[in-house]
């Protein structure tokens, strides 16, 4: 597992902050944590001298001001100032292209954004940046409890699901919880024009006894116990995995959902696949960590830009 010692928490200025910390002081509480940031993007404001003039406190840059606020609001609501290097900083400027350098240069591995279900706002930059950053990604939304006593991993036998599963039994060195996984199958009945109600439930049984091997081999080249690591074979009839993770989820308690991602283009996006972008939405409230390869990403990033 990638060390998760240096921990950027991304900040709005709004309520959401709040839950924000609380939950990132859980974080430093239950891992090695070395360095943490709490960052505000800010945009570029150029303000008139006439309208200078009339606001002499304004004289003082705005993203000063914030800095202080926001070192005023971490003195009281974040306790861990003492424990590990704590610092607020405010960008200003184009916020995508910031937060991706400001990632880089710090060597940043797990950034917390917040995703709103309750509280006015869509959370759209976070969806929006959420690609870019080359650190693994937790959102947060303000329903959660600053808790993680289960893990769920979401298993495709892939690379980023070895690295997902990596991390879960790291953190769950730290936090004591306990891992369970789910991978979601599909049937193409299309190719299959005139089946039956009774051939989709026989290729079901297949369909899990097969995943149940490769879930074996899956384990066994991480050296971890498939038993002591329950994994469901679930059905995506609907092709809605995310549906599914988040559902087992719910119904299992789970604290964490856990999904191993890679980025991709669409010529005019950067984008995460699609069971990660339907994990981000707003109505789901269960903390997801997107987990990244932080090498590849990089040089993925920087191919793509340079």
């Amino acid at each position: 597992m990638e060390k998760l010692d240096n921990i950027l928490v991304c900040m709005d200025l709004t309520e959401m902050d709040d839950f924000l910390i609380n939950y990132a002081s859980y974080l430093v509480e239950q891992t090695n944590a070395q360095k943490i940031y709490f960052l505000h993007l800010l945009q570029s404001y150029d303000l008139p001298r006439e309208i200078l003039s009339e606001f002499p406190d304004l004289k003082q840059p705005i993203s000063k001001v914030i800095q202080e606020e926001l070192e005023e609001k971490l003195a009281t609501a974040f306790p861990h100032h003492n424990e590990i290097i704590t610092e607020a900083v405010v960008l200003e400027g184009i916020k995508s292209d910031n937060l991706l350098q400001f990632t880089r240069d710090k060597k940043i591995n797990l950034t917390l954004f917040g995703k709103k279900v309750g509280y006015f706002g869509r959370g759209s930059l976070a969806r929006r940046v959420m690609p870019l950053t080359p650190s693994s990604v937790v959102l947060v939304s303000e329903t959660a409890v600053a808790k993680i006593d289960t893990i769920l991993v979401r298993i495709d036998f892939s690379k980023m699901s070895e690295i997902a599963m990596r991390t879960a039994v790291g953190l769950s060195k730290h936090t004591g919880a306990r891992i369970m996984a789910l991978h979601a199958y599909k049937i193409p009945i299309s190719h299959f024009p005139n089946y039956a109600p009774e051939d989709e439930k026989r290729l079901q049984v297949k369909m899990s006894k097969h995943g149940e091997k490769e879930y074996v081999k899956f384990m066994k080249r991480l050296n971890l116990d498939p038993q002591a690591i329950p994994c469901s074979f679930q059905y995506d009839k609907n092709y809605d995995e995310a549906q599914l993770l988040y559902h087992y989820g719910l119904m299992n308690q789970a604290d964490l959902i856990m999904i191993g991602s890679k980025i991709k283009s669409d010529l005019a996006n950067v984008i995460l696949d699609r069971t990660s972008e339907d994990l981000a939405e707003v109505e789901k409230n269960i903390p997801v960590m997107i987990v990244k390869d932080r090498k590849q990403t990089l040089g993925f990033l920087e191919a793509l830009f340079d």
